[in-house]
């Protein structure tokens, strides 16, 4: 018996499906735009048959429509038992993190912050540690630091402050010039020994480790460039409703 495959066009189209998606961080409706839906008949003997069938289909999400693709395979032994096995790409999962919009930092910034959460979102987590490193060298640069200072200790056993130009002195230069406050210099620093554990002794860091290390920086960010835009904002709200009392 010769095996046969059946191509049908579109049979999907139109339907709606709940998925993970790729932008939104959680399942949403998804619309199918566009399928090719393949069966499959194999014959082992007359008496075995295999049986399976393939749906692509070409996906938009219907809160932020992104566009992405989905297979879904089912295999016919078991049709009341088998769902199938769905496979979307781009890959995602229930961890992914969702981008914030940074609009007040500088095109470089922004690039480096989205391109370290896509790290993070594709499991990549020795680059992802990697880049919240430079975000925090980015910040630096865009604050104008270019050093600050240090407690070292001597051979002699004493200690002295000096002022070294390595990341280290900078992140306290942020603190030094009220950028930041104390607290939020010393949590980067766990950023710097975070990216230098990655790009110099090869450490992976973990996942949950990570997820915190993100949502620090993303703290820092609001801090230096989304919350004085909303300050500002209130201001003008106030001055405003005050003159027209």
């Amino acid at each position: 018996m010769e095996n046969k495959t059946d191509i049908e066009e579109n049979t999907t189209k139109g339907e709606s499906l709940k998925i993970q998606c790729s932008e939104c961080n959680g399942e949403t409706i998804h619309l199918v735009l566009q399928s090719i839906d393949t069966s499959h008949v194999e014959w082992i003997d007359p008496q075995d048959v295999y049986a399976w069938s393939d749906n692509y289909q070409i996906v938009q999400c219907q809160g932020c429509k992104t566009i992405s693709f989905r297979h879904l395979r089912r295999y016919h032994e078991y049709p009341d038992l088998d769902d199938g096995t769905e496979t979307l790409y781009p890959e995602r999962s229930k961890k992914r993190l969702s981008k914030k919009d940074y609009s007040k930092a500088s095109a470089s910034l922004r690039r480096i912050y989205q391109e370290t959460i896509e790290c993070f979102n594709n499991e990549i987590y020795t680059f992802c540690a990697t880049g919240l490193r430079a975000i925090v060298e980015g910040i630096c640069e865009e604050q104008g630091i270019k050093d600050g200072p240090i407690i070292e200790r001597q051979k002699d056993g004493s200690s002295k402050i000096v002022r070294r130009h390595n990341l280290y002195g900078k992140i306290s230069g942020l603190s030094e010039k009220d950028i930041l406050t104390s607290k939020d210099s010393d949590i980067l620093h766990e950023h710097r020994l975070l990216g230098n554990e990655a790009a110099h002794e090869l450490s992976q860091p973990s996942p949950e480790e990570l997820t915190l290390a993100i949502e620090i920086i993303e703290h820092i960010l609001d801090t230096l460039y989304e919350i004085p835009e909303k300050a500002e904002e209130l201001r003008n709200k106030k001055v405003s409703r005050q003159k027209k009392t």
